[in-house]
């Protein structure tokens, strides 16, 4: 097996990145640019009843890992292999993690003002008996180690509000379908499990089906519209792929050879995706069986799953934004052979490809990152807002 080629990846990314997509500093520097923005599968006309809000659940999903995928081998005489591609930060500052999920919350209350709503204390919120019901059936750590469908993700809510979680039925099972990539992140026993104590677990996801119901409940103890905020903070991308070609043959032993070779690339670059970043609100005249969109709606999100819908006023990133990659360090990739066990679980940390790229990324410069996510949040924000506005 010849060795495999890796091309160069940080030239390519800057390329990609300053033809096709803005930064999102500049995205926030600029107020005449907009992000697009819908309402998912709702209007905002059950929010007339009051102007009372009550924040009650800020989360950001920060991505851990991407991509992944195994492509199979190309040519007119291919054998049976594949290679895959993957991309991790398995080491995050959660100090810089809970700056930007706080800065957040903060914009998210003046935010909610501006748009002429009036947003009741945290202290009323936290005091609440509703609030710790809803605590105990889906409260879970902070800095929690989880995974959705695009892969590992650190979940940081903001401080003050403890985070819980959503029920699986109004997130498009994006939260509850699990991708690791990274060994050892989570933990795969009767459903996928945290490997943060206290962390969430897939099973959890799927039982909290009472949630909506305790959330229309605290609604109406505040005579107050719930409002959540999540924001999922996507890493990059990869490719791989995996070329075979006729070397020749011994007619003697009558057999063929063939020459494989491998490619893997990946770049890092901060975005916020589309669908599931959102800001909901449950009223207190919502249902108590939970929400979810249409499938007619759903259609328009392809592979990141059906819009999240956990209320029955909610409004999304219609389209995500894309930001800088120079923020970011990428190692050189390791690269292994997968074992004829990895090939058959393709878990573990690993895809199960026969030969796998694990290229890591780091953070480094952690306050040009800070930046730009909360540049791209303060946009989003803003535009989703602009839809709900009293």
């Amino acid at each position: 097996m010849r060795p495999a080629t890796i091309p160069a990846t940080t030239a390519m990314a800057a390329l990609t990145a300053a033809l096709l997509f803005a930064s999102a500093q500049a995205l926030a520097q600029a107020p005449d640019v907009q992000a697009k923005v819908a309402m998912t599968d709702s209007t905002a006309a059950p929010l007339a009843g009051t102007r009372r809000v009550a924040i009650t659940n800020v989360v950001i999903s920060f991505q851990a890992s991407a991509g992944g995928e195994k492509t199979n081998t190309s040519g007119l005489f291919a054998a049976k292999t594949d290679a895959s591609a993957t991309l991790q930060m398995p080491e995050m500052d959660t100090r810089l993690l809970a700056a930007i999920a706080d800065e957040a919350y903060q914009q998210l209350r003046l935010d909610l003002q501006a748009n002429g709503f009036e947003v009741l204390p945290e202290a009323a919120v936290v005091a609440s008996p509703a609030y710790k019901k809803i605590l105990a059936m889906a409260g879970y750590t902070n800095f929690s180690k989880f995974a959705n469908m695009n892969g590992d993700v650190m979940l940081v809510g903001a401080t003050g509000l403890t985070p819980y979680l959503t029920y699986n039925a109004e997130t498009g099972k994006f939260e509850a379908t699990s991708k690791s990539l990274i060994k050892g992140w989570i933990e795969s026993s009767w459903g996928t499990k945290s490997s943060t104590e206290g962390g969430p677990t897939g099973i959890r996801l799927a039982e909290i089906y009472a949630l909506p119901g305790l959330e229309v409940d605290l609604a109406k103890e505040l005579n107050a519209n719930l409002v959540k905020a999540h924001y999922v903070v996507t890493l990059g991308s990869t490719k791989a792929s995996a070329k075979s070609s006729f070397a020749g043959s011994n007619a003697a032993l009558g057999t063929n050879t063939f020459k494989n070779s491998y490619q893997g690339s990946a770049y890092a670059q901060v975005g916020l995706l589309a669908g599931q970043s959102r800001i909901a609100f449950r009223t207190p005249a919502a249902s108590s069986k939970g929400e979810s969109a249409s499938r007619g709606y759903t259609a328009n999100f392809g592979s990141n799953a059906s819009p999240a819908k956990d209320g029955d006023v909610v409004v999304c990133l219609a389209e995500s934004l894309l930001g800088s990659t120079e923020v970011f360090a990428i190692a050189e990739p390791e690269t292994k052979k997968s074992s004829l066990l990895g090939s058959l679980l393709g878990a573990g940390g690993g895809t199960g490809a026969d030969v796998q790229f694990a290229f890591t990324a780091s953070i480094g410069d952690p306050a040009a990152y800070r930046a730009e996510v909360i540049g791209m949040l303060t946009v989003a924000q803003r535009d989703m807002l602009a839809l709900v506005k009293r």
